[in-house]
């Protein structure tokens, strides 16, 4: 019995939305390749990243552990961080969003997104929150990866 199985998603790595099928050995947990699945975005190609950027997930020397909960250093600069549940989280980050923007003003909080990660809709709903919450047209997306 074979343990390769194909699993076809969407290539993370830019946000066009091309779609790319994993050859994955189920019992090591490990993708073994990948290739171009037909989409109407890559019409069954694949740029180089999506050909090869998914080798890092295979090297221990390059993975860490995920973080599961928040942490916050509780003590300032310098202070180890401790975890935290999330609702401590968000209030501390809005706290400090409000006294950075009521000492400097909004134009001194900027908001970054990035083409390798959670996506367009993430980067979309971080400008928005920058515009419509912070106050601030300072926003940068990293395209150039």
């Amino acid at each position: 019995m074979s343990n390769i199985k194909e699993i076809q998603s969407t290539c993370a790595y830019c946000g066009a939305g091309c779609q790319i099928r994993f050859s994955v050995d189920t019992a090591q947990n490990k993708i073994l390749e990948a290739a171009p699945a037909k989409g109407r975005t890559n019409e069954g190609t694949l740029c180089l990243k999506g050909w090869y950027g998914w080798d890092y997930l295979n090297d221990p020397q390059i993975l860490t552990k995920r973080l599961k909960k928040p942490m916050i250093r509780k003590r300032g600069k310098g202070s180890p961080l401790e975890e935290v549940e999330w609702a401590e989280a968000i209030s501390y980050v809005a706290d400090r969003f409000t006294e950075i923007k009521n000492t400097y003003g909004p134009d001194s909080i900027m908001g970054t997104g990035s083409a390798r990660g959670a996506g367009n809709e993430a980067n979309y709903i971080m400008q928005k929150f920058m515009r419509a919450c912070i106050g601030t047209n300072n926003v940068d997306h990293c395209a150039r990866i």
